[in-house]
This record gives structure tokens, sequence and C-alpha cells, in this order.
């Protein structure tokens, strides 16, 4: 079974825009193995910017998103967790009838109480301190609580669409 089994295609990226309006995420919608089906929702400049990098993509994104994968195919549990430039990815599992179909959520929020990692930033990409601090600048802040009604908004909106 494939998320496309429970609704059509269209349903899950318009779930994906909602997302990115609403809260501001680098939103997604992504299969079992960690495939998005449809492009990006860029909610803040750096995120963008680190994965047009090929250095920055290879070093930060690529192997945060095979750990949030893992994660997600191992715990099948929704899950918050930051990438190492330190902002804030939220997952939330997609399962009918027992069975792990994808993951709904997004990343690219700063935990109110954390920073842009911006040396690692400047040191796994191809841009210069200047560039990344103007950059990090455009990276929402998120306090626990809001993170916390992201998670549960998307708990929700999961749940009607497998219903």
């Amino acid at each position: 079974m494939h998320l496309t089994d429970l609704q059509p295609k269209e349903k899950w990226v318009e779930l994906q825009q909602e997302l990115h309006d609403r809260f501001h995420l680098n939103a997604d919608v992504m299969d079992r193995d960690g495939t998005r089906l449809t492009g990006n929702t860029w909610g803040n400049d750096l995120c963008r910017a680190i994965r047009e990098d090929a250095k920055g993509h290879g070093a930060i994104c690529a192997p945060a998103g095979q750990v949030f994968v893992h994660l997600m195919q191992e715990g099948r549990a929704a899950f918050v967790e930051e990438c190492d430039a330190g902002m804030v990815r939220i997952s939330v599992p997609v399962i009918k009838d027992g069975e792990l179909l994808g993951s709904v959520g997004g990343c690219g929020l700063m935990p109110e109480e954390g920073e842009v990692d911006e040396f690692m930033v400047e040191m796994s990409t191809d841009m210069d301190a200047e560039t990344v601090a103007g950059l990090a600048k455009t990276v929402p802040v998120a306090s626990e609580q809001r993170v916390r009604e992201i998670l549960e908004f998307i708990e929700a909106r999961v749940a009607e669409l497998i219903t």
C-alpha cells in the first residue's frame, strides 16, 4: 500500500502546502523510503541555500534525512529532532492497518532556546560567515509549545486523511 492509495497525490500536496503556509516549515510528505511525493516548500532562505549547495546538502541535509527516515522506520512514532545545523525537524508517521506508508512533517525552525550552528554551516558549505549569518536571520523561531502545536496539528490532519 502507498500514500496515494489512501488519498490522491493532490491531497498530500495540499497538506504539504498547508503546513508551509500555516507554520512556515520546509514542509514535506514522504513515502516509507524517505522519497518526497513532491518538491520543496522553503520556510527560510538558509535551508534553501544549504540544500542548493552540493557540499551543504551532502554534509547536513542528506545525513539528517537518513537518520530521520531510520527513526521513522524503527520507531513508527512522531518525533521532534534537530539537524546538525541546529534546526528542528518534526515528523509524523502515516500508518494504516499497521503498515508504515510514509511521513508528514517539516523542518527549518529554530528552537526558542537554540541557535543555528553558523560555524558548522559555514564549514559544511561553500558559503562565507557573513552569508550564513545573514541567511540564519530568516529562520523562524518556535517555542516548545509551538512545536507541540505543529506536531498535534499534523497528527490530526494525518488521521483525517487515513480514515
